[in-house]
């Protein structure tokens, strides 16, 4: 179908501004021509106005000042006034009028334009953030901060509303200039090639998911969709490194997944690709980094009294208060780093309390998959315990806490690994209790007391309720017990730490903040407050427990320091699962530092002298229970009898089922034994180990 000549028009008169000048200055002088053509021609060049007395200038140039110069009206009788008339008409039109509008029209449209965002630039080696989730501003601050490259923020949502957000939020006014925010749709490979992404230095793929209340359901798939276009963009330019790309996913499960799933290589051949995901990041921040830097607030560790005997009676006790998405990541962070040596004796515990805690326990326990069927867990129903008091008839009955406490071990398929006489069936060290009932029931109230008063408890309380006045009056709830010892209290907050601050006199004198009630509460879970590049950069630790691994299963030694350029190329060549490996051992380090009686900070590290052979086997044992824990989150589980007995008679099978995800050495550390390198697989526990001074050094 042939198009209409309006279509064709308005085709070209809506593309780029010196297309539209140069076609009117065409369209003019080619009215022009056509019309003096004619005049000639028909007329003959006596018409033209005072063409004799001019000194016989050529018969054009005499129109041509009457349609460049409108003004000119003077002319000769007759004809050649009413030539004079239509020339000088034509040159009002065209030059002063139709040219003229169009450049200042032109003009007017590239304002709109860059207001809008369809303005876009040709960068190279720029920052790209796509989408504007509620955590782009602090991203922004804090990349303006660490570097002098152009930032462009696409966002699908209003641009101007958007740029005036983030210049309002930038600490440094002076960089606004750099940062630019254009219209575009992630899952467009026209938007993601206007704005150069293949050319960029960095790319963080958030989505445009603003609000906790009105997330896209379809938000992770579509970050994934985006993510194929840029390494395709990649490809078509052919770019040779990988461009580093951070990708926000909203759901833990989505999350999980990338934790031990690859990526297609078509993909991963061009992207360097680093999931997170907003509840895991806190998480990390409060419980493995203790410090949120954006928002200048220290956490205590879980085991802020270090438990460094194996005799000892202290434990580690993890309340969370609400089974959200941040409650749980809070509590999967806890189980990877809280493992101490003196778990033959007492657990670390964590404790879940929600108003629907069966339903989330069993959701919960379905997404952990084997870790409960080798873990000791306890369900406490206190809706109905509190229900049966009430309607009890002589009062209190004590047989309550056998009628609604249940108690599960482990599976009968797993009992095989456990030594005959040994205590601990349960040869995970960690265990976990489930309450039903809201935090304000008084049965829950009772048991929160009773924790408090356990003196060997080291409590750390985190209250993850999604709505921020709910989750302030959870805390403030609490036994005035919890107050009175000082012990940590997390506070998620969606906004704004504002209203915690206040209430424990943060940035105020220490002497004045010790008589405060509150002082012991600290808000977390911030969206603006999210992302750390400090902690990000922390993954050069993680590089480096990669590179340990690696030279001693090639060498067959301990590495005595470390080849960075090597640990990049080892790292970019490790499959998901490793890497998440290595990242769960080093968010451990200061928890198993602490064990030994040293205090290691990411913002002060100190080297590490070489450990004793009492530490090295104490720290040994404390890494396989913390890798017990790692794999089966990753998705393996341990043998059953009959496998059990398959690989010990042929140690080759191992590898085999692993493939499978069934993992040979998930078991108690002195039930370990030899692989078919001769060694015991304790020993790959003791690499680690050995090496932290290697690992920490710088």
């Amino acid at each position: 179908m042939i198009p209409q000549f309006r279509e064709i028009l308005d085709r070209w008169f809506n593309r780029g501004f010196w297309v539209k000048v140069v076609l009117v200055v065409l369209i003019s002088f080619g009215v022009f021509f056509i019309s003096a053509g004619v005049i000639i021609k028909v007329c003959g060049e006596h018409i033209i106005p005072y063409y004799d007395v001019l000194d016989g200038d050529d018969a054009l140039w005499q129109l041509y000042y009457y349609f460049a110069d409108p003004g000119n009206q003077m002319s000769g009788k007759g004809g050649a006034r009413w030539v004079g008339l239509v020339f000088s008409t034509l040159g009002s039109i065209f030059l002063s009028g139709i040219l003229i509008s169009t450049i200042t029209n032109s003009f007017e449209r590239m304002s709109d334009n860059w207001r809008s965002g369809f303005s876009y630039y040709k960068l190279k080696n720029h920052i790209v953030i796509i989408g504007t989730d509620q955590m782009v501003y602090g991203l922004v601050n804090q990349l303006c901060e660490s570097s002098n490259k152009s930032i462009v923020v696409m966002t699908s949502t209003n641009v101007e509303q958007m740029r005036n957000a983030l210049w309002a939020s930038l600490k440094n006014k002076g960089d606004k200039n750099r940062v630019i925010v254009n219209y575009g749709h992630r899952n467009s490979e026209i938007f993601l090639k206007k704005i150069n992404v293949a050319y960029a230095s960095e790319v963080y793929l958030l989505g445009d998911t603003s609000e906790f209340d009105n997330i896209e359901s379809y938000h992770d798939s579509l970050n994934v969709q985006s993510l194929t276009l840029i390494a395709k963009q990649c490809k078509a330019i052919g770019r040779t490194d990988r461009l580093k790309c951070h990708v926000l996913f909203d759901y833990k499960t989505t999350y999980h997944i990338f934790q031990y799933a690859d990526l297609n290589s078509e993909i991963t051949k061009y992207i360097d690709f680093h999931p997170f995901n907003f509840y895991d990041f806190w998480a990390r921040k409060v419980l493995v980094a203790g410090r949120s830097k954006e928002g200048n607030i220290s956490y205590k560790p879980l085991d802020y009294i270090p438990i460094t005997s194996k005799d000892s009676e202290k434990f580690v006790h993890f309340i969370v208060i609400g089974m959200s998405q941040m409650g749980q990541a809070l509590a999967l962070q806890a189980a990877h780093i809280a493992h101490f040596p003196n778990y033959k004796r007492k657990k670390t515990k964590i404790t879940f309390i929600d108003a629907n805690g069966k339903v989330e326990m069993n959701e919960f326990k379905q997404k952990c998959g084997e870790l409960f069927k080798v873990s000791h867990s306890t369900f406490i129903d206190a809706d109905a315990w509190l229900e049966a008091e009430l309607n009890a008839v002589g009062g209190k009955d004590e047989k309550f806490a056998e009628k609604f406490i249940t108690e599960y071990h482990i599976a009968d398929e797993y009992r095989h690994l456990v030594e005959e006489g040994d205590t601990d069936k349960d040869f995970i060290d960690i265990e976990w209790e489930f309450i039903k009932g809201h935090d304000h029931n008084p049965v829950v109230q009772r048991r929160l007391s009773e924790y408090v008063n356990d003196e060997n408890a080291i409590i750390t309380v985190a209250v993850c309720l999604n709505i921020t006045h709910v989750s302030l009056r959870s805390a403030m709830g609490l036994p005035k017990r919890y107050y009175e010892k000082s012990v940590p209290i997390l506070v998620q907050q969606r906004k704004t730490s504002t209203m915690v601050s206040t209430l424990n006199g943060e940035g105020f004198a220490e002497d004045y903040r010790k008589n405060l009630m509150y002082k012991n509460v600290q808000p977390f879970g911030m969206v603006t407050e999210c992302y750390d590049l400090h902690m990000v950069s922390s993954i050069e630790i993680c590089k480096k427990i990669s590179y340990i691994y690696n030279h001693f299963f090639a060498h067959d030694n301990l590495a005595e320091q470390i080849d960075m350029a090597k640990a990049n190329q080892i790292w970019n060549d490790t499959v998901t699962s490793k890497r998440w490996s290595n990242i769960f051992a080093a968010a451990s380090i200061p928890t198993k530092l602490r064990c030994i009686g040293v205090s290691w900070d990411m913002e002060k590290p100190c080297d590490l002298g070489v450990l004793t052979e009492e530490q090295v086997a104490l720290l040994a044992e404390i890494e396989h229970n913390r890798w017990n824990i790692e794999e089966l989150l990753l998705g393996y589980r341990p043998v059953y009898e009959n496998e059990d007995r398959d690989i010990d008679a042929d140690i080759t099978k191992k590898k085999e089922y692993r493939t499978r995800f069934i993992h040979y050495d998930i078991r108690p550390f002195r039930g370990l034994k030899t692989d078919n390198r001769g060694r015991k697989a304790n020993e790959y526990d003791e690499v680690i180990v050995r090496s932290l001074p290697v690992i920490l050094k710088s």
